[in-house]
Formats: structure tokens, C-alpha cells, sequence
């Protein structure tokens, strides 16, 4: 059993001692998606969902398509089985597709990054635990969503922003921060969709604000759980407010001065949308 692997091109590694090259668009421009998939009772949840958005994001960035070039199942299956969890072990996988090396000094994409090369494509396999605690957060005064932009579509490498907010909130005694767009309506957390029960609905912010468009988000959306809706943040202290992803569903207490009064068992909640 290990705690973390990769593969790529074939070869299974350390993740420890697999490096990139200085000159990968990954590195040097944040030119790189991924999708990230949760392993629960040794499977992964929601994998055509996660496949399905990243065939998506390569389309839309323009990315060579390599969805139906690579046996994603097979690779999977046996990086599950190489981790070796017991049933009550969570996992993570991480897909990620770099556009390669790059030429030059310029952000130009040159006809060589738009061809497929194994070692663009690396993919990792993680134990985890998921964290159900409460968090507090602020509203980043400094970072906005761009709600027009093709990126807010898209899972990329480029984390700076997000990054940013988070400085920002901690900075503050905050755990994280939620971003608005540029029309100041709220949109997501720097990790993480939306959900805001009030008035015994539960809504989510439109994917026209510029969040992501959340796995977790359409899995509830298609159960008829949630609808999306346009929210500004004018928060009330008996809303529930949740941060949720692939990896995590945690209870938000607090925004800015606005302490949240009612509990909610977001494990509970977690659960039920696996059964």
C-alpha cells in the first residue's frame, strides 16, 4: 500500500521524485487542466461526470482531445487497487493534461504543443481524509470572478487568484473567502461551489456568475435538489450556507460579521447523495 502514486506514459512512480520539465506550459503559464475524483468503497464517484468536464474544458481551451486515446478506466482501476484502501478509506484522483513543452520565450501555442505527447498526461492517486468541520469565511475585497471569461468555465492550473482570496481571508483570522463576480453577485469560494438554504429552498449561484460548473452542483441540480438562482450576499443569520466539491462538504458559520445560527450535518448530507 502506498499513500500517494502517479502514472504516467505507462509507468507508475513516486509522486515524490516525478518532476517536470522548467520549460512545461504547466509550469511556466498555468496552460494545464485537471480534474479532481473522489475514491469511496474503492470506486470513483462520478467518474464519467468528471470525464465528461474535462473532454469539455479540452474543447473549449482548444487542447489536444485525447478523451477515447487513453483507457482512463483501466488506469484507474488499478491505481485504486495499488493504493489499497480498506472500505472506510477515502481516496483522490487527480487527471492532469498539460499543453507540453514549451518553444521560445513566447506565450504563442506553436503547432507542436497542439500534438498529443504521453508526458503531457499524469495522473494521481492520493489516501485522503474528508473534512466535514465548520468554516468561517470573509468576502475577498480584492479578487472577482470574471463571469464572461472562458477560464471561469474551466478547471486550470492557474490558482493565483483563488490563492490571492485565501491570503486575504487568513489574513483576516478567516479559514477561506468567497469571490464575487464583477457585478458584485455571489459566485463560489476559491475551492468550492455554493449552497444557501433559505426559506427551506436550497439554492446555488447561476453558472452565468462565473463559478465552476461543480460536479457536485449538477449531480444535485439533476436530483431536482437545488436550483440555481442569482444571489447576492446579503446573508440573514438563519441561512445554511455550504461549501461543497468533489472532496469536501463543509458548513460555512460565518461571512465577515454574519454568524450563521442553525446547524446542519453536512456528513449526513454527503452521504445521501452517494446512496
Amino acid at each position: 500500500m502506498k499513500n500517494n502514486l502517479l502514472w504516467q506514459n505507462n509507468i507508475w512512480k513516486d509522486i515524490d521524485n516525478s518532476f517536470l520539465s522548467i520549460k512545461d506550459r504547466g509550469l511556466r503559464f498555468s496552460d494545464g487542466i485537471f480534474e479532481t475524483i473522489l475514491i469511496k468503497n474503492n470506486k470513483p464517484i462520478l467518474l464519467n461526470e468528471h470525464l465528461n468536464r474535462f473532454e469539455k474544458t479540452i474543447n473549449l481551451l482548444k487542447f489536444e482531445n485525447i478523451i477515447g486515446k487513453i483507457p482512463f478506466e483501466l488506469i484507474i482501476k488499478e491505481g485504486i487497487n495499488k493504493l489499497g484502501l480498506n472500505d472506510k478509506e477515502y481516496g483522490s484522483i487527480r487527471i492532469n493534461y498539460s499543453r507540453g513543452i514549451n518553444e521560445g520565450r513566447s506565450i504563442k501555442v506553436n503547432q507542436n504543443n497542439s500534438i498529443f505527447k504521453p508526458n503531457n498526461l499524469w495522473i494521481e492517486f492520493y489516501i485522503i481524509d474528508i473534512n466535514f468541520t465548520p468554516i468561517s469565511t470573509n468576502i475577498s475585497k480584492t479578487e472577482k470572478r470574471n463571469e464572461y471569461s472562458i477560464l471561469s468555465q474551466c478547471k486550470t492550473f492557474s490558482y493565483g487568484q483563488s490563492i490571492q482570496a485565501l491570503l486575504e481571508a487568513n489574513k483576516k483570522n478567516f479559514d477561506d473567502s468567497l469571490i464575487l463576480n464583477t457585478s458584485n453577485e455571489l459566485c463560489c469560494g476559491t475551492t468550492f461551489n455554493l449552497l444557501l438554504k433559505r426559506k427551506n429552498k436550497w439554492i446555488t449561484p447561476r453558472k452565468a456568475s462565473g463559478c465552476l460548473p461543480g460536479i457536485m452542483i449538477d449531480r444535485l441540480l439533476k436530483l431536482q435538489l437545488i436550483e440555481e438562482d442569482f444571489i447576492k450576499p446579503d446573508f440573514q443569520k438563519n441561512d445554511i450556507l455550504i461549501a461543497i466539491n468533489s472532496l469536501f462538504c463543509r458548513q460555512i458559520k460565518r461571512v465577515n460579521e454574519i454568524e450563521f445560527i442553525n446547524n446542519f450535518d453536512t456528513k449526513y448530507y454527503w452521504d445521501l447523495l452517494y446512496i
